[in-house]
């Protein structure tokens, strides 16, 4: 396991050694079609993934501000944050999770648009497993932050698939593992969609993975 920062804390992993993209593909066009067999994009196996089961904004402008459920995620540098929220069911605790952010470009897209402007550096900070966002989280109140501190920034771009941290599940199994994203330079929205292509942040299930100390 190479890495943990906020939205690896949503796959409910943990790490032994942070500050690490683990890996960058490009979304090749014939790699994004959906496939024959069960008709997701070949990124997405079908009841092998989970999509955001929360999603809201919090603002360092109005740290008051109580946006409730969305469904999207809203970037503004140094404002506006997303937290994205994850249910890991119980019966998951022997699969590995990785953390996934699927940024294609807008011509791969079927179902959901986005708007991206700036440099692309992104912030990522992890809540506590069990420590969820509701309808009144601001920026003031927002969950009980994770032990790692924020991951350093990441540069995302349309085009690419990025692959954020691999961990045991079983670390957030059974309840709901939460993280911030955040940028200091990027203006960027996008309607988390999985209908056809999707776009934004996934978990995804694997068995019989290597695991990492301190779990093996």
């Amino acid at each position: 396991m190479k890495g943990i920062f906020a939205i690896a804390a949503l796959a409910g992993a943990v790490a032994a050694a942070p500050y690490q993209l683990i890996n960058k593909r490009a979304l090749k066009d014939n790699e994004w079609a959906p496939n024959k067999r069960d008709g997701c994009p070949g990124y997405l196996t079908e009841g092998e993934f989970e999509f955001p089961h929360y999603i809201t904004q919090v603002s360092e402008k109005n740290p008051d501000k109580a946006y409730g459920p969305q469904y999207n995620g809203i970037f503004t540098p140094n404002d506006i944050s997303t937290i994205f929220s994850f249910d890991v069911p119980a019966s998951r605790a022997d699969a590995n999770c990785t953390l996934e952010f699927l940024f294609p470009k807008q011509s791969q897209l079927k179902t959901s648009s986005y708007t991206y402007s700036g440099d692309g550096s992104f912030f990522f900070k992890g809540y506590n497993p069990g420590s969820c966002p509701n309808a009144s989280t601001t920026y003031n109140n927002q969950p009980e932050s994770g032990l790692f501190p924020a991951f350093p920034p990441i540069h995302m771009e349309p085009g690419f698939a990025y692959t954020i941290d691999v961990g045991p599940c079983f670390v957030g199994a059974g309840t709901c593992v939460a993280g911030m994203t955040s940028t200091n330079d990027t203006h960027f929205e996008f309607f988390q969609d999985y209908d056809q292509c999707p776009i934004g942040i996934y978990t995804t299930y694997q068995y019989g993975l290597p695991c990492a100390p301190p779990y093996c």
